[in-house]
């Protein structure tokens, strides 16, 4: 599926999907111990972002193989994934904003500008992003 269509599809949901998150293999937090619901999703200049209740939210640059059914997640590919958060018991402001960034190379998401970004390994053979 292609994440426009994936867009509406979640736009479109009145109860939307969540789980535990999974970049590149690596868990956030311990496997299938934090729950994380999607509230909206957009997709403009080859960027998806999807928000979560918590204030999370994760950005994924030319996002392709995305596989999206009533249970899970899985996009499959993608040249930089963002995931944006704060630090836990902060208030959700700027100077508290964390990223997480998964990307091969050199290559960022060119929408994101923040003091606090940690770099963080791929593990090749795993989907870029999984929502389970």
């Amino acid at each position: 599926m292609e994440a426009d269509e994936f867009t509406k599809i979640i736009n479109n949901l009145k109860e939307k999907p969540g789980g535990t998150l999974r970049f590149y293999g690596d868990w956030i937090g311990r496997p299938y111990d934090n729950y994380h619901k999607i509230l909206e999703c957009s997709f403009k200049d080859g960027i998806l972002d999807i928000t979560f209740d918590a204030g999370e939210m994760i950005k994924i640059l030319n996002p392709s193989n995305i596989i999206f059914n009533d249970n899970k997640l899985i996009i499959k590919d993608s040249n930089c994934v963002d995931f944006l958060r704060y630090g836990y018991g902060k208030p959700q402001t700027e100077e508290n904003l964390i990223i997480n960034r998964y990307s091969i190379g050199e290559l960022t998401n060119p929408s994101i500008k923040s003091r606090k970004v940690y770099k963080k390994i791929i593990k090749r053979g795993y989907p870029a992003v999984e929502l389970l």
